[in-house]
């Protein structure tokens, strides 16, 4: 379980580069910002690479987060080492290398069985290249209006690449470190639908 558990660290997703821009969506972040945040389902799915200090892996993954849940299925090389996690916030269900768990309060049963800090709770929001509202953050902003670098939760998210999806500018490359451990996600494709008015 603790081993499947550490694919999470996308779950999530990492060394500092330079920010490098693909053509612009004409907005500025807070627009970006805005019309992101206001799309109720995101559908992903790219490669991580994760690395501890002592360890590492590399794989695939699937994340669908909808308003109030998430979904996310992590598989290995030629597709062993699946990973399931579901659930809302408050309530997550993991299931690896045939063990199912329901944490209570994720955030903290999850870093305790990790070993390490992972603020599962952020990952959606540094997934579409935005800081997560809940919390105090230092960011950076790359000429076309995108985030370049963000440090929020004992975490630096650095932004390596972007690509257009839906007429936005959303991540291509996010690389992700937190003390030793280090995380380098890859999204192939990023789908957003079911919009609701910009608050």
């Amino acid at each position: 379980m603790r081993r499947g558990l550490a694919l999470l660290a996308i779950a999530a997703g990492l060394y500092a580069c330079a920010h490098l821009p693909v053509g612009t969506d004409g907005v500025s972040f807070e627009e970006r910002r805005a019309r992101l945040e206001s799309h109720d389902d995101v559908q992903i799915r790219g490669r991580l690479a994760v690395a501890t200090g002592e360890r590492g892996f590399q794989g695939s993954f699937q994340w669908q987060q909808g308003a109030d849940a998430l979904n996310l299925l992590v598989r290995g090389p030629l597709g062993g080492g699946v990973l399931r996690v579901s659930g809302t916030p408050t309530e997550l269900t993991i299931t690896a290398r045939g063990e199912t768990r329901v944490l209570l309060d994720p955030e903290t049963e999850l870093s305790e069985l990790l070993g390490w800090w992972l603020p599962v709770g952020s990952l959606h929001a540094w997934l579409l290249g935005l800081p997560d509202r809940a919390f105090p953050a230092q960011t950076e902003l790359a000429p076309d209006g995108t985030l370049a670098l963000l440090e929020q939760r004992l975490w630096r998210v650095d932004y390596v690449s972007y690509q257009l999806s839906a007429d936005l500018l959303v991540p291509r490359r996010i690389d992700l470190r937190h003390g030793e451990l280090t995380m380098r996600v890859t999204i192939d494709s990023l789908e957003l639908s079911s919009t609701r008015p910009a608050q």
